[in-house]
């Protein structure tokens, strides 16, 4: 359950700011984070540097953070500076956004909350991997290891193949405080937690 409230913050935080009717709530998101921190050493995550990221969120301007986001993303999705959607990335062969709207559509994720946005923002997926590491905490071991192969697989084929480079560039850019620290600390959360995954699969099938 603690992975799920970890995939949804980082969805949140990256989500357009100009899309949103006002700041991300404090209340809930920092009641989470007290509870996850009972299993930062197991996650092998920094769940303080997400506590400061989370604040450093509430407490920049609205329109600051407007421009940060289209100076290093771009206006529209079709013209973005640095990727922030999968399929935008050099590396990735055209066609990947079908692909994962057909994952969602097989596990029944309709992200209507993202507004429309594309299949393969990062958002989205974030918020996709939440919902799998939910069902996988609500289901038995018998019906959760569809839930742990399909994170195993996307992190794997999706995320981890453009975001690292993604956030290289952003972190070249020298721009603001925030996206920098969003996607540093995001490609170490996914690489851990990458490796934890194919961890326990490989201890799942050896019992």
């Amino acid at each position: 359950m603690q992975r799920t409230h970890i995939y949804h913050l980082f969805s949140q935080l990256a989500r357009p700011p100009m899309e949103s009717a006002g700041k991300l709530p404090c209340g809930w998101e920092r009641e989470s984070l007290l509870g996850l921190k009972q299993c930062e050493e197991k996650l092998g995550f920094d769940l303080q540097e997400l506590e400061e990221l989370l604040t450093l969120y509430c407490t920049t301007d609205l329109q600051d953070m407007e421009r940060h986001y289209r100076e290093l993303f771009g206006e529209e999705e079709q013209a973005l500076h640095i990727p922030i959607r999968e399929e935008i990335d050099e590396a990735i062969p055209a066609g990947a956004g079908d692909e994962i709207q057909r994952i969602y559509e097989y596990f029944g994720y309709r992200p209507i909350e993202y507004l429309g946005r594309s299949a393969d923002h990062l958002s989205v997926e974030l918020g996709f991997m939440k919902v799998l590491a939910l069902r996988e905490a609500l289901s038995d071991a018998g019906s959760g290891i569809s839930y742990a192969l399909t994170q195993r697989d996307f992190l794997e084929r999706h995320m981890l193949r453009w975001l690292p480079s993604a956030a290289e560039r952003v972190e070249k850019s020298a721009h603001d405080d925030f996206y920098p620290r969003l996607f540093r600390q995001l490609v170490t959360f996914l690489t851990n937690d990458a490796k934890w995954r194919r961890q326990s699969l490989t201890q799942q099938e050896t019992n």
